[in-house]
């Protein structure tokens, strides 16, 4: 009979307060830098693991998990990506996408991740993906172009987008991105009922922390009235800034459809006065979803040729 032997850690992250925690983490398999783990509703990267020696747990320590995708040309060109906030599907190692060249689908794949670094030192998974002729066959993936705008003389690629994504990258900032359909109008009434009728068990820890709850201090019968005040607040202002003179959100017109964007760091996502934060609590909540919004999980918005 086949024992299965498990391997205990201590993993350390660190709250928006940059208070550190210590959480049990148990895995059938050792942990590696670059590895990324789901704990209290958020994916978190591995930047650094200590393994367990004789009685003594292992330690890793890990850091709010997000992801930059690099395209390698051929030639030897290289296209750098925003840095997103790694979600369930979120691309990995083997990932096939398609981006338009010259009116025309060219198919990727994702050969290569690696643990990296900002400039200020903090990780992020680099993911690297090259040309792999798929559509020479007829194999075409889904169009999920997750690198960065940089091409504003593409036809139809706004060129608001273009310097506000290509911004965030030179900044290591993280880009959340949301889309209404051409001549979709948002159902904001819809949007209230869902926070309303919000029950406990659908609220993921995390989400419990970038509403304000104090997990550690907060009774925990005022956590649910807490999370539905902070989101019913998030959405009026989200709407009044769409709406009115878009301080804190961007919005492009592109086919039809209107793009929304947020950019800002770990912090801002706990942050009750930040654009970034009411775009990240409205969508991992599902609110912005049942109002019509659509998570875009591309940095590249796609330019088909007219022919």
């Amino acid at each position: 009979m086949n024992t299965r032997v498990t391997v205990k850690y201590e993993l350390v992250t660190r709250s928006p307060r940059g208070n550190e925690r210590v959480h049990h983490y148990a895995s059938e398999e050792s942990l590696t830098p670059g590895e990324v783990v789901q704990l209290r509703g958020r994916f978190w990267l591995v930047e650094s693991v200590d393994e367990p020696d004789g009685e003594t747990l292992g330690r890793a320590v890990a850091k709010p998990a997000r992801y930059r995708l690099r395209l390698k040309h051929p030639d030897g060109r290289e296209e750098l990506g925003a840095f997103r906030r790694f979600r369930g599907g979120s691309p990995r190692l083997g990932h096939a996408f398609t981006t338009i060249e010259a009116g025309h689908p060219v198919s990727w794949q994702v050969l290569d991740e690696q643990l990296a670094r900002d400039d200020e030192g903090e990780p992020f998974l680099d993911l690297v993906a090259e040309r792999d002729y798929a559509e020479l066959e007829g194999d075409v993936p889904d169009h999920e172009l997750e690198h960065a705008l940089e091409r504003e003389r593409e036809e139809g690629v706004p060129p608001g987008a273009v310097a506000a994504i290509a911004q965030a990258a030179e900044q290591g900032l993280d880009v959340e991105l949301v889309a209404l359909d051409s001549g979709e109008e948002p159902d904001w009434r819809e949007s209230e009922r869902y926070i309303d009728a919000l029950i406990f068990e659908e609220i993921e820890d995390d989400l419990f922390e970038q509403c304000g709850v104090d997990v550690g201090q907060d009774p925990r019968d005022t956590w649910l009235a807490t999370v539905k005040q902070r989101l019913r607040a998030d959405l009026e202002a989200f709407r009044k800034d769409i709406e009115g003179d878009h301080d804190e959100i961007e919005e492009w017109d592109f086919r039809g459809g209107r793009i929304f964007a947020s950019v800002g760091t770990y912090e801002d996502e706990f942050d009750p006065d930040s654009g970034h934060g009411w775009m990240c609590r409205l969508t991992d909540s599902g609110a912005l979803g049942v109002a019509g919004f659509e998570r875009v999980r591309k940095y590249e918005l796609e330019v088909e040729s007219s022919d």
